[in-house]
């Protein structure tokens, strides 16, 4: 049917789309000091290459520091504002002990997807924990994401002419995608760099990225 087109089309798609860069701002939180801000500049690999800008927010309280943080990503092109991905997030430490460690980020996630076929915009969420050794000028972490699309506003283009009886709107999304890698850190004065690398599954764990890889580089300042 042209539902099931639809979906089907949509679940493609946005098994790709949902796959654009891994994770907001990036933190060390023994080695926060008295910082107030997080600025970070990053670039990767994940389904396509891709570049960003992200800030966090440190809000201290009686429990643990919590980072608000925002982030902005676009891929490689030539067309910047047709694909993004825009992600606010709030982390914390939940529990630590000498120089282990255990920290969890809550995430919202706005992403655009433009071509020929059809535009979408969608909405979805996801949640990490990492799980390692954290020392104030380094850290090493094991890291585990799972990325959830909710819903797609699809607007077909090019797909009309081949079912011109397909319906825009808003589609529910069942899929989703697991991440498993590492984390390093190294400080330097008020400098920070992370790199990352891991391997993403389906939710399913069967239906898996063609690329099943991803890595990415930040370049922090506290302040």
């Amino acid at each position: 049917s042209i539902e099931m087109k639809t979906m089907k089309y949509i679940i493609i798609i946005m098994g790709a789309f949902a796959q654009c860069t891994l994770l907001a701002q990036e933190v060390n939180f023994r080695g926060l000091d008295n910082t107030k801000h997080l600025i970070g500049i990053q670039s990767g690999v994940d389904y396509g290459s891709y570049y960003g800008v992200s800030y966090g927010y440190v809000w201290r309280n009686r429990l643990t520091p919590i980072v608000i943080g925002t982030e902005f990503t676009v891929p490689f092109g030539n067309n910047l504002v047709d694909d993004w991905k825009s992600r606010t997030s709030l982390q914390a430490e939940l529990w630590h002990y000498n120089g282990f460690s255990v920290s969890a980020r809550l995430s919202s996630t706005f992403r655009r997807y433009n071509s020929d076929l059809a535009t979408m915009l969608n909405v979805g969420s996801d949640f990490t924990l990492n799980i390692g050794y954290v020392k104030p000028k380094w850290s090493v972490v094991a890291l585990a994401n799972f990325d959830k699309p909710i819903v797609t506003h699809i607007e077909n283009k090019l797909l009309k002419e081949y079912y011109p009886d397909i319906k825009d709107g808003w589609y529910d999304e069942s899929g989703g995608n697991y991440k498993f890698g590492v984390r390093g850190q190294i400080s330097y004065k008020s400098w920070n760099t992370f790199v990352k690398v891991g391997k993403q599954f389906g939710k399913n764990f069967e239906d898996n990225p063609t690329i099943p890889f991803f890595a990415e580089v930040m370049v922090q300042r506290r302040l």
